[in-house]
């Protein structure tokens, strides 16, 4: 079942996220799962809102490659992993991909 998951991330600013996503290099290297990713700035943080093929492949990613960089990225930054908000997870259905930018 493909779903649609957003989480939110006080605490972290625009500059935190865009060396994180330097670190995880999904651009070149994307996850089994992912369909498309994109964050938004919010007040006093971001949010992360993503469709993925299933539940599960979100939550390898999660356990395999954006906690361990995010626990390295905090160390290093000062940064609380307090402010990670739970994921909501929603059912996704016609879904297609336009024009990448």
């Amino acid at each position: 079942m493909v779903v649609l998951v957003t989480q939110e991330f006080q605490g972290v600013s625009r500059e935190d996220a865009e060396e994180g996503s330097k670190r995880l290099n999904t651009g070149e290297n994307p996850p089994a799962g992912l369909i498309a990713h994109v964050l938004t700035d919010i007040p006093g943080g971001i949010r992360a809102v993503d469709i993925w093929e299933s539940e599960a492949d979100f939550q390898t990613f999660v356990e395999e490659r954006l906690m361990p960089m995010s626990k390295e990225l905090a160390q290093e930054r000062g940064l609380s992993l307090e402010g990670i908000g739970q994921p909501t997870f929603v059912e996704a259905y016609d879904v297609f991909m336009g024009r990448q930018t």
